[in-house]
């Protein structure tokens, strides 16, 4: 998640600092930075609020960052690449076709989970443009669309369309969300959250081999294809 930096920094009247130590407190604002962004959302955010939650002058801020942007940035930018990163290896530890949708649905759900209380402003801003949440997620749902294509293709299928991926990964992304922000989140909201996740991916990712055989699948996958 870090940048490139100079190897020292010098502050007035005290030693230059190393790269380790640019590097820590560069993590520190990132960090408070998330702190603040949990509480008060993108809008909310200022230097203020981070300089106290990090616990350092403005000044050291500045030399770190020009603004709240910044760092911003570069924290939803860790957290979306981790979402990739979780994805693929998710869907690189099996073979089989329903079983990589399984793989990957529970790594989402452990991505959530970690996330905790910072889920909320994040889910809350997806759509807004103005934020770097919404700006990043665009960028992320097309890695994840071409990544998913070529899964698909890999597996010796037909590549499926740009319209019919998006929507998949959009629709798993409302249930995801749903399921950490307005459920339980327990083992009975899981199971509901992922029988609507299985019909997406055989409707929108399966063909018609997968059609036929959707009922075997469904006992195969312990999918409840008659749950209101």
């Amino acid at each position: 998640m870090t940048e490139s930096m100079p190897t020292t920094l010098r502050t007035r009247g005290r030693p230059p600092m190393t790269a380790e130590d640019v590097s820590r407190v560069r993590e520190q604002l990132i960090e408070a930075t998330r702190r603040v962004f949990t509480r008060v959302g993108y809008h909310g955010l200022s230097v203020e609020l981070v300089i106290a939650e990090a616990g350092v002058s403005r000044p050291t801020f500045y030399k770190y960052f020009r603004s709240t942007e910044e760092p911003m940035d570069a924290l939803i930018a860790h957290v979306n690449d981790d979402l990739v990163r979780r994805l693929m290896a998710a869907v690189s530890s099996v073979a089989e076709p329903m079983a990589r949708v399984e793989a990957a649905l529970w790594a989402w759900r452990q991505w959530g989970a970690d996330l905790g209380e910072f889920l909320r402003p994040f889910f809350a801003e997806l759509n807004d443009m103005n934020s770097p949440v919404g700006r990043h997620r665009q960028r992320t749902l097309a890695v994840l669309t071409e990544q998913l294509a070529l899964v698909v293709e890999r597996m010796g299928r037909k590549r499926p369309g740009e319209l019919r991926v998006a929507t998949f990964l959009q629709g798993v992304e409302f249930l995801g969300y749903r399921f950490h922000l307005n459920t339980p989140c327990d083992d009975a909201s899981w199971s509901e959250t992922r029988d609507v996740m299985f019909r997406m991916a055989l409707a929108l990712l399966g063909e018609e081999q997968d059609w036929g055989q959707a009922l075997q699948l469904a006992r195969y996958q312990h999918i409840d294809l008659y749950r209101a």
